[in-house]
């Protein structure tokens, strides 16, 4: 075990010692902040981002940055018909979708470097001209709503749904990004160009780029396809994660063969300094819940825990299992062994190395890369993006021991499945 650990750490170092020369950096043109990472790889990514996610509508319009983001690529644009703008992507290769979450929307641009000025060009029409076509709305519509009929069939996305209800109630996180049937069904064309006209704006935007192109021809393409973008005041929404202390259980009713149980608890801001040392705590804390829960007491077949990197963080607790009274009390259980016993030097250099093993050894695509940088200013700057390795070789055992402890202080429960199965069932009180 120490031999395989001394190699970890030897490729661990290296890969830090390379990571640190970062090449990354950001400017403006025009208005308009733009993170650029330049590569030698043969594929280029853009994305463009639009910020405040579900903050930016109320619940009954649940859905319209999503589907309005799409539809600036599937539903026509003012030099290219829809058909026309699918048959030249589809001719050279060149993907181009739009999409939103809670804290953001993006217009994303991937293509090989040969086909760039090709992929540019559909790309900024998409962006600055879309013409949102009745009938091509309404087709894009009908696959959203199959989508979300799909997506709510899946008892883990029910679970994620549940889970973020149950800590936010009240919040704009409340909202699914996706919407519902009922709101994206009450949509219309003319909904989604007033929807969009409204967050198309200079200071609600930025750019992240990542490919083989250099910085000044970059900020020469930017400055020609943008410059005439509208620039109104935008400032983003305060935000405060509810304290998850009060042993809620937040159930719904599933016709599914195997029970999905969760909870959802607090966590560190992505800026906070303990972040990253809470980050790898919870990579600790799902190992344990895995050996005992699955590898000890079989009593689920994939329990974990995970941090939701938003500008409310939580973390969660999940697992699927036909004993879910018996599995929230191992959950917790385990996190209280976890906080009183801790981790040591061993046990942190382990979690490291798996860490780091795990997220770069194996090389990024470019629309990876965009997709971390990009998460990273939404969530506050994207240089901690750049600085992460760096920041995981620093923590120490006795930050480690302190955030699992000074952040998890109760938590909130979510259950999909058979609600028989939980009848009268009181779940564990931290």
């Amino acid at each position: 075990m120490k031999k395989i650990l001394l190699i970890l750490t030897v490729l661990s170092t290296g890969f830090n010692t390379l990571l640190a020369q970062s090449t990354t950096t950001s400017f403006t043109v025009e208005g308009i902040k733009v993170i650029f990472k330049p590569s030698v790889k043969k594929v280029i990514n853009v994305r463009v981002y639009f910020r405040g996610g579900v903050t930016n509508y109320p619940i009954i319009k649940a859905g319209i940055e999503n589907l309005a983001l799409e539809a600036t690529t599937q539903c026509g644009t003012k030099k290219y018909s829809a058909d026309a703008f699918r048959d030249t992507c589809d001719k050279y290769g060149i993907s181009i979708f739009g999409d939103s979450g809670y804290d953001a929307g993006f217009i994303q641009l991937n293509c090989i470097a040969k086909y760039f000025n090709t992929g540019w060009d559909l790309f900024t029409d998409a962006v600055n001209n879309p013409v949102f076509d009745a009938s091509q709305t309404d087709l894009l519509k009908e696959r959203i709503l199959s989508y979300i009929k799909s997506y709510y069939s899946k008892a883990n996305n029910n679970l994620s749904d549940v889970l973020m209800k149950n800590a936010f109630a009240n919040t704009p996180y409340a909202i699914n990004p996706i919407g519902t049937e009922q709101t994206v069904a009450d949509i219309t064309a003319d909904d989604l160009k007033d929807y969009y006209n409204k967050i198309l704006n200079k200071n609600q935007m930025f750019i992240v780029v990542v490919g083989n192109i250099t910085k000044d021809e970059l900020f020469e393409k930017i400055l020609r396809a943008f410059n005439n973008i509208r620039s109104a005041p935008y400032t983003a929404p305060n935000l405060t994660t509810p304290p998850l202390i009060d042993n809620k259980l937040l159930s719904r009713a599933q016709d599914i063969k195997i029970n999905y149980v969760g909870a959802v608890m607090n966590a560190p801001e992505f800026t906070s300094p303990d972040f990253v040392p809470f980050r790898l705590a919870l990579s600790g804390l799902s190992g344990n819940l895995y050996a005992y829960i699955r590898s000890s007491q079989s009593l689920a077949y994939d329990p974990g825990a995970n941090i939701l990197q938003l500008r409310m963080p939580v973390s969660i607790l999940t697992a699927s299992s036909n004993n879910p009274q018996k599995v929230m009390e191992a959950m917790l259980t385990v996190l209280k062994q976890v906080q009183a016993r801790g981790y040591d030097d061993e046990w942190l250099q382990h979690i490291k190395n798996t860490y780091i093993t795990t997220s770069y050894i194996n090389e990024q695509s470019t629309a990876e890369i965009t997709n971390s940088l990009g998460r990273a200013e939404i969530l506050g700057n994207w240089q901690y993006d750049d600085d992460l390795p760096q920041l995981v070789n620093m923590v120490t055992v006795e930050q480690l021991n302190n955030v699992i402890s000074y952040y998890i202080k109760g938590l909130r429960w979510g259950y999909v499945g058979n609600v028989d199965a939980i009848a009268g069932f009181n779940p564990p009180v931290y």
